[in-house]
Order: C-alpha cells, then sequence, then structure tokens
C-alpha cells in the first residue's frame, strides 16, 4: 500500500461560474427526446425567477421572454435544447429484461455495459445494458458489434411481473447515467451524458441571470426546446408561434482534437464556434458577420465550424414568419451522443461572453441579407 493516501479532486461547486453550477443540476436529470418533463420543471423553476414572462407550450418548450427596456426594440429568438439521445422500452421479457428502441442517434458499438435511468411514471430505476461475459465470448462475438435490438436493460428483476411491479411500462424513457464531473485536477474540463445540449440550455440561464437587473437592448426570445434530436420539432412549433427580427441557435458540436483524426477542425479550449453551414442550415450572412463582429469587440477566440453531418435549432427557426436572419454558435464537445461527453469551460463562457456582445450590438446590426444600393 502507498505511503501517500489517495487526496480527491478539490469541490470546485461554490467557485465556478453560474454555466457550471446550472449545467451541473441539469445532467442530473433524464429526458430523452419526448420525455423531457423533469428537465422542462427544472428549467421553468430557473427561469422563472429572471425572465418577464415564462410559459410551457403545448409541445413542451420552455419559452422565457426578457423584453428590452424600449417599446419597439428587435426581437431576437435563442435556442437551446433540453432533449438527449436515449431510448424507450420496447419489450418487457418473461425473464424481466428490457429492450430498447433508439431515440436519436446513438452509436451501438458503445452501449453494453453502460448505466442507465429508466424513468417510471412514479421514480427512476437504475439499470444496466448487459453484455456478455468476457470469459464467454466466442471468437465471433469479438468480431461482431451487437445490433441495438438485441441488447437489454438489467434491472434486477427476475420476472415480467417484477418489472412491472417496480412500475415499468412499454414505452417508458431510458436514458444515460450521468453526473457533471471535472477531469484531471482544475482543468476546466468536464465529463457528463447529456452535454449536448443540456450545456446550452445552461448558458441561457447564464444569461437570462446577466439580464436579470438590467435589460438588453432588445427582447430577447429564450427558447429551451424539445425534440431537437428527432428532427428540430420543438424548434418547428418555436418559428410558428414567434415572430422575431433574427434567430441563433446554441448547441453543442463534435469535436475532432483525439489522437483518432489528423488535423483538428473543432477542438476543446479553442473558443466557441461560428457557424457556417451543416445540412440544417446555411448561416445568414449578416448573422455570421454580426458574430464575427461581436467576437473581436469582445476579445473572444472563436472557430468556425462546416460539419454536414449535424443540424441545429436553427435550421427550424430559420422559417419563422416569412423567413428570418439565422445562425448557430456552436461548443466543442468531445464523445457526442455517449454517457461520457466532454465540454471545456472556458468555450462555454466563451459562448456567454460572444452572445451577450451578439444582443447589445444588434440594434444596429444590419441584418439585410445583401445591401442592394452598394453595387
Amino acid at each position: 500500500m502507498s505511503d501517500h493516501p489517495l487526496s480527491l479532486a478539490p469541490d470546485r461547486e461554490r467557485s465556478e461560474p453560474p454555466v457550471i453550477a446550472h449545467l451541473r443540476q441539469l445532467v442530473r436529470l433524464t429526458g430523452p427526446s419526448g420525455s423531457e418533463g423533469d428537465v422542462v420543471r427544472a428549467v421553468y423553476r430557473a427561469a422563472s425567477a429572471l425572465a418577464d414572462e415564462v410559459r410551457v407550450d403545448a409541445f413542451g418548450n420552455v419559452i422565457a421572454v426578457r423584453r428590452a427596456a424600449a417599446e419597439g426594440a428587435r426581437r431576437l429568438l435563442l435556442a437551446a435544447h433540453m432533449d438527449e439521445v436515449g431510448f424507450r422500452v420496447r419489450q418487457i421479457t418473461p425473464g424481466g429484461f428490457l429492450r430498447l428502441d433508439k431515440v436519436g442517434g446513438t452509436d451501438d458499438r458503445i452501449l453494453p455495459a453502460q448505466r442507465v435511468w429508466v424513468r417510471t411514471q412514479q421514480s427512476r430505476l437504475l439499470g444496466v445494458i448487459g453484455t456478455k461475459s468476457a470469459h464467454l465470448l466466442t471468437d465471433a462475438d469479438r468480431q461482431r458489434v451487437v445490433p441495438h435490438p438485441e441488447l437489454y436493460v438489467d434491472i434486477g428483476a427476475r420476472s415480467a411481473d417484477e418489472a412491472v411491479g417496480m412500475g415499468v411500462q412499454l414505452g417508458d424513457p431510458v436514458g444515460f447515467v450521468g453526473i457533471l464531473t471535472e477531469l484531471g485536477v482544475n482543468t476546466g474540463r468536464y465529463t457528463a451524458h447529456a452535454v449536448d445540449d443540456r450545456a446550452g440550455c445552461a448558458v441561457l440561464l447564464a444569461l437570462l441571470e446577466h439580464y436579470q437587473d438590467t435589460p438588453p437592448p432588445v427582447t430577447v426570445i429564450f427558447a429551451f426546446t424539445v425534440q431537437e434530436e428527432v428532427g428540430l420539432r420543438g424548434a418547428q412549433a418555436v418559428a410558428q408561434a414567434h415572430v422575431a427580427d433574427a434567430a441563433l441557435a446554441l448547441d453543442m458540436t463534435a469535436a475532432d482534437d483525439t489522437p483518432e483524426f489528423g488535423a483538428c477542425h473543432l477542438g476543446l479550449g479553442s473558443g466557441p464556434a461560428v457557424k457556417v453551414m451543416d445540412f440544417s442550415a446555411l448561416a445568414h450572412p449578416a448573422i455570421r458577420r454580426g458574430l464575427i463582429a461581436a467576437a473581436d469587440a469582445s476579445g473572444v477566440p472563436i472557430q468556425h465550424e462546416l460539419l454536414r453531418g449535424i443540424g441545429t435549432d436553427a435550421g427550424a427557426l430559420q422559417y419563422s414568419g416569412h423567413g428570418i436572419p439565422a445562425g448557430t454558435v456552436s461548443v466543442a464537445n468531445r464523445y457526442t451522443h455517449s454517457p461520457v461527453e466532454v465540454v471545456d469551460e472556458r468555450d462555454l463562457v466563451g459562448a456567454l461572453h460572444l452572445l451577450d456582445t451578439f444582443i447589445q450590438r444588434l440594434p444596429g446590426l444590419d441584418l439585410r441579407f445583401v445591401a442592394l444600393d452598394e453595387g
């Protein structure tokens, strides 16, 4: 045994910035797409103390409005999504195991041997996604990725009746287990499940806190959306219900700064990213110009994101009214759609400052697609 006692990393909760404090609370919750109720309640409670008006629409989106001091000010739609990738209970086997259907895009390679929460009507049940013991693997098993329809969750039940007695029903949501934990010591890099996009929600709540005593120069409609991971569905409802002059989504994006990749496009700690394009939207040139100018004015380092294999709520918000300028601020996130996503505190704080500066400059921003009178 070592002569040196085990020393745990210091607890930073007392001195951490508001965005990390909010994120810590939000990732404790289970909320796959279509079953975000626990997250909705938490966001509603947090926003109610900060905004002029807060409501939950029929879709489940939390809408928090912080009005500008001046009448007739511009209106900005600012969105982050509350839902996470996960599963639903498809079958309860006679032996009490739970078969799953996917909700959103998870990678079958990483699913076996994960801890999960089963959210019943009454409570949460801890379970594990089963995997064949290493001692029992055949050569064929070692070469095969088990497809998700063959996987099962073990909640300790001995029969279907016992599982039902615990409160499990077909259709119950299932999500990864994860609490926010700092990697290493004083790295400012945190791991948890559902960082995508509870981190975006945390930034929006911190921004609402920032405007608690002094209203922004434009009316900001904070939209905490549902069902982003299954097709931007909550944001579509927001776009139909709210008229605005511009829109921004704040979301996570896939970092490629780990050893599997060559040249790095998006890395942790290099600042938030200003979206150029993805499969859901091409950023409006006026919004991109405004974000880049805001970064220059605030001294926030930024990255530029071109990633076809991803989409954000901006893809739906751009259709508000007859169409409005829209764009996205992204934060690089390692190991996306997994229980161990990793984000850098500096990028989240940078995103907060970038959004605030953009909002402060929005009253004077030229939102035209092109200036026709300039040749």
